[in-house]
């Protein structure tokens, strides 16, 4: 008997990150630069679980970061975008916790050594449905039987 999940709701608001990302422009150093309506990558994502984005992401970065590291399925999805970028994610040496928003904030935008770009918009999007893709062909795979 084959076991088929359910799509995940990471690949769902992966998506609508991607489509908010599109929308309002992607902004690179800060969480939302309100001059040009552009968001980070991580408050699309927090906008796409939560459905609004708090004004401690323009006015106070702590808690801001504080918020997303305590919502779980924010967490999650931004673990799936550090899971597909090219580079390993740094982690603790003491907890051995990868940290996932250093890794999406450096590679946003730290210039490639080669090219000496920084990912366009473009690719960004392109790596959030990479990531949606990815969680959704892992929650399908089928179940694994445990033999008693």
């Amino acid at each position: 008997m084959t076991l088929t999940l359910p799509r995940t709701s990471t690949g769902t608001i992966l998506d609508i990150a991607a489509q908010l990302l599109s929308y309002y422009g992607l902004e690179r150093t800060n969480l939302i630069n309100t001059g040009q309506d552009a968001v980070s990558i991580e408050a699309a994502v927090f906008r796409a679980v939560t459905g609004r984005i708090p004004n401690s992401f323009t006015r106070d970065p702590k808690t801001a970061e504080l918020l997303l590291e305590t919502n779980e399925p924010t967490q999650e999805a931004l673990a799936w975008i550090s899971a597909v970028l090219p580079t390993d994610a740094p982690h603790d040496p003491d907890t051995g916790i990868d940290d996932h928003l250093e890794h999406i904030r450096t590679w946003v935008s730290t210039p490639d050594f080669f090219t000496e770009a920084v990912p366009t918009p473009f690719e960004v999007v392109g790596v959030l449905q990479r990531a949606k893709q990815t969680a959704e062909n892992l929650a399908a795979a089928p179940a694994q039987r445990i033999a008693a």
